[in-house]
């Protein structure tokens, strides 16, 4: 009966651009004015800098590095001193495809830290952030349904019941004895409280349009079967307080902001897709 479904949905209008780069995004802050050399490899320094980028790409908390941390990230950098001499030794980095992932791999840190730089100058105003949990989180907090169901396997059967219903025969009788939904069945059809996007399509479009204590007055057709439905309640559920969604709002309005920046550059360039 129930579908899965994402509660908040926001625009992916070039936002992939920022995303993709996501990992690389992990490195954007500035690194220590002093930069400690950690260990020597062939003449070459291994430093603290490079372990906080390495703890940024391994997700380690660089400010909170255990020593047992610490120790295995400066081993994997001279690891990697000691192969990066050899593959320049070998002039592999030379080679046309190697050169080319290089490439575009420094194209790509610059672009998405630089594009960091430039959200971090966004003003985002505790104003801006209450305007849009007003209109987006408290104006579109959703309903909840409380109703009861008898689902069967052919129409005709459905509007059997229906008539049977509207004659006075009562609803959680009929949904014991006849409903192929044995959960709900048992409890006189009862499906407890939903949100619209908890149910498949049609049997949330149809409990949508009844009015409180009201019975279909046509049988509802889904992949299960054909249902008939009686709304019992409806409710609109509360809205997330605002203290808890603050922060996630403003990166909403973040990347936003970072979408209105990229159509202004798409608008002043000249671009030939071929």
């Amino acid at each position: 009966m129930k579908a899965t479904t994402s509660i908040i949905k926001t625009s992916r209008k070039k936002l992939i651009f920022a995303v993709s780069f996501s990992a690389l995004l992990l490195t954007a802050s500035p690194l220590m004015a002093e930069d400690k050399i950690l260990a020597t490899v062939n003449g070459q320094n291994v430093t603290e800098s490079q372990l906080e980028i390495a703890a940024a790409q391994s997700k380690v908390n660089f400010k909170e590095i255990t020593p047992a941390q610490k120790k295995l990230l400066t081993e994997a950098l001279i690891n990697r001193q000691l192969v990066l001499d050899e593959a320049i030794k070998a002039k592999y980095d030379k080679t046309p495809d190697i050169a080319a992932r290089v490439k575009a791999l420094t194209e790509s840190y610059i672009a998405a830290n630089y594009l960091a730089t430039i959200a971090k100058e966004f003003n985002i105003d505790e104003q801006s952030i209450k305007a849009y949990y007003d209109k987006n989180v408290v104006g579109n907090t959703p309903k909840e349904y409380k109703a009861r169901h008898i689902l069967v396997k052919t129409e005709d059967e459905a509007k059997a019941l229906i008539k049977d219903l509207e004659g006075g025969a009562d609803f959680s009788k009929l949904a014991k004895e006849k409903s192929t939904d044995t959960g709900s069945g048992e409890r006189g059809g009862d499906l407890g409280w939903f949100t619209e996007q908890d149910m498949v399509a049609p049997f949330s479009k149809a409990t949508a349009g009844l009015k409180k204590g009201e019975l279909s007055k046509t049988p509802v057709s889904s992949q299960f079967g054909w249902h008939v439905i009686i709304l019992d309640d409806v409710r609109t559920m509360p809205a997330a307080e605002f203290n808890a969604v603050k922060e996630n709002i403003k990166k909403v309005l973040i990347k936003e902001k970072l979408n209105q920046y990229l159509d202004g550059l798409n608008s002043k360039a000249k671009i030939v897709v071929k």
